[in-house]
This record gives structure tokens, sequence and C-alpha cells, in this order.
């Protein structure tokens, strides 16, 4: 009886955290013998976003993102503006845990409505906790009259609206995509590149806030779709 018994019954399983103990220590173990390969490849498996966040302050905020181009962009790429404040306010919803974004049509509304003051005061008069400020200092997507290549130049800061304070801040001097070389302009049409390019700077300023895959980065200077 008692053998029977013993085939029967399954060992107990091992609790999550040791059995990813393990796996490093099995990387670790290998590594000599294979290369800094199967190191790498282990921890990519086990924490594929070994990127952390530059800023963590977003998490579980109402968050208002707003994008003022200078005066000199104001008519020709108010459009780019707005559409890059709403792009990175869907990637802060994907990636920021808890995270809160107020829609653009509620921002464009205020300012429609009211005199610019500055950040804060937006962000306090739509009961935002921080806002996302995006200094658009220029904007261009072409490279002559036959190719593209998308540059800008913006200024990200975030101020927490019950200190009035910035609480974090990065510049993007001369950002561009394609990162090398350019696109010519008969692959496709000027709006389909305009979505590509904002969507690959908003990815970039968005990942200040949330964890990420450090290969991503390898993938956003040649992606087409």
């Amino acid at each position: 009886m008692c053998p029977a018994r013993a085939e029967r019954e399954a060992p107990p399983a091992l609790p999550r955290r040791p059995l990813v103990a393990a796996a490093c220590l099995a990387a670790l173990m290998l590594a000599p013998a294979t290369g800094c390969s199967t190191l790498l490849t282990a921890a990519y498996l086990i924490a594929p976003q070994d990127v952390p966040a530059e800023y963590k302050g977003l998490k579980g905020k109402h968050v208002v993102v707003i994008c003022k181009p200078i005066v000199e962009l104001e008519y020709s790429d108010a459009g780019s503006a707005r559409e890059l404040a709403g792009t990175v306010g869907l990637l802060l919803e994907k990636n920021v845990r808890k995270v809160r974004v107020i829609g653009q049509d509620e921002v464009a509304r205020w300012i429609d409505e009211n005199t610019w003051i500055d950040y804060p005061t937006v962000g306090k008069a739509l009961d935002a906790d921080m806002v996302v400020g995006i200094d658009l200092e220029s904007f261009r997507l072409h490279e002559g009259s036959t190719l593209y290549r998308g540059r800008a130049t913006i200024n990200v800061r975030v101020y927490d609206v019950a200190e009035k304070k910035v609480v974090f801040a990065k510049r993007y001097d001369d950002f561009s995509f394609p990162t090398d070389g350019a696109m010519p302009v008969t692959d496709r049409s000027e709006a389909q590149f305009r979505a590509m390019f904002i969507q690959i700077l908003a990815r970039r300023v968005s990942r200040s806030f949330h964890a990420y895959d450090s290969r991503e980065t390898f993938a956003d200077g040649n992606l087409t779709f």
C-alpha cells in the first residue's frame, strides 16, 4: 500500500521565487561554458522589462498630458502637438499601473475657452494630480523635397499640481526618425509618415515613466508599418 500511494501522490509545487532563483543560478553556472549570451537570454526570460522607469510618480495618479508648440509652430503644427499628447496619454494608460489620463478633447476645450497661464494652472482646472507638459520647440517631416525624415526638439517636464513644482524633466534635442538615412516620399503619404514619427516620439517620451524591454529601442529606429 505505501509504495503505491507514494507513486500516486505528486510532489508539492515549488514556490515561484525559488524557481526564479534556481533559473538565475543555472544561468550563472552555464555562463563560463556557453558565454554571456546564455546569461542575457535567461535575464530576458525572467525579467523582460529590464530598463526601469526614470520617474515612477505617475502611478495611481490623475494625469493630464499637454503638448504646447512654440509660437512659430502654433498654426503649422498645432495638430501634431495635440496628436503627440494624445498618443503619450494612451501609452501611459497602457503601461503605467492605475494611472488615469484626462482626454485631449477636455484639454482642448479648456485651452480654447481660457487664457493660457502655465501647466500647473491647467492641471488644477482639470482636477489633475500631475501634468506631463511637453514643449514642442521644433517639428518637421521632410529632408529635401523627395525624402521623409522626422526631426523634433521637445522639452518634457512633469509638474506636481498641488506643489506647483517640477518633479521630473528631460529634454530631447533634434530627435530623428529614421535614425539613419531617410525614407522616399513615394513609399507612403505624408499623413502616414507623420503618424509613424509621432508614434515613435511618443514611445520615447512615455518610456521615462514605465519599465520596458531594452530591445525595443533597437527596433524603433527602423520601424515600418
